[in-house]
């Protein structure tokens, strides 16, 4: 028995808010969480939506039941099973979806932010580093940046961008341990980011996200 591939044509779904033209300065991608949806998750972001303002949510490619009476359905970004494959589908997918943007917009004068929430985080990292895109902002929100973007090459990259790791202190999932760990992993790589504290647990808190973004330099 073999293990064998083929390249396929698939249909992704994602969500929008606000309208991609030349008067958009601010562009947001967001990616969700494990066993969520795009439809859900962007509603969180509604707070952002300026005017002026781009906010994309790419639903991840897998789906499945989340419960047993199949009435609600999540998506996930990979599994250990073929994640080298997933990892590569991710980016490449991101990536088109990024460049419609930039085609609808018209121009490259505008702030780019990527915010990824528990699994969507390394997701959201992995694709940065795979792209050419100039990245302003990342927001890493319950969840840690994977070992194989903190690596030699990509420090001239990292070095421009401002990024924010995000921790609830009633985050059951992330525990204090576990968070502790991820920015042990951050200071080794000697990587230079702001840490936001938030009283909440394993969600996004439109009001915490609001007053990281408002400390964003737009100029």
């Amino acid at each position: 028995m073999q293990s064998k591939y083929i390249d396929i044509t698939k249909r992704a779904r994602y969500y929008q808010i606000g309208e991609a033209n030349s008067s958009t300065k601010k562009v947001w991608i967001v990616c969700h969480g494990y066993a969520m949806l795009s439809e859900f998750f962007i509603k969180k972001f509604e707070i952002l939506n300026d005017g002026s303002t781009v906010i994309v949510a790419p639903e991840a490619l897998n789906r499945f039941y989340i419960t047993e009476d199949f009435s609600r359905v999540g998506a996930s970004w990979m599994t250990k099973l073929e994640k080298e494959n997933d990892i590569k589908e991710n980016n490449n997918y991101i990536e088109s979806l990024f460049q419609s943007l930039v085609e609808k917009i018209g121009h490259s004068d505008f702030k780019l932010n990527v915010l990824g929430f528990s699994q969507g985080s390394p997701t959201a990292c992995r694709w940065i580093f795979s792209s050419k895109a100039k990245v302003d902002n990342l927001i890493v929100w319950a969840g840690d940046i994977p070992k194989d973007s903190l690596i030699d090459q990509n420090r001239e990259k990292w070095n421009e961008i401002n990024t924010n790791l995000v921790m609830g202190k009633k985050d059951k999932l992330i525990t204090k341990e576990l968070s502790l760990k991820f920015e042990e992993a951050l200071s080794t790589y000697k990587l230079k980011y702001n840490l936001v504290s938030y009283d909440g647990d394993h969600r996004i808190f439109p009001n915490v996200l609001k007053n990281i973004s408002d400390k964003f330099e737009y100029v």
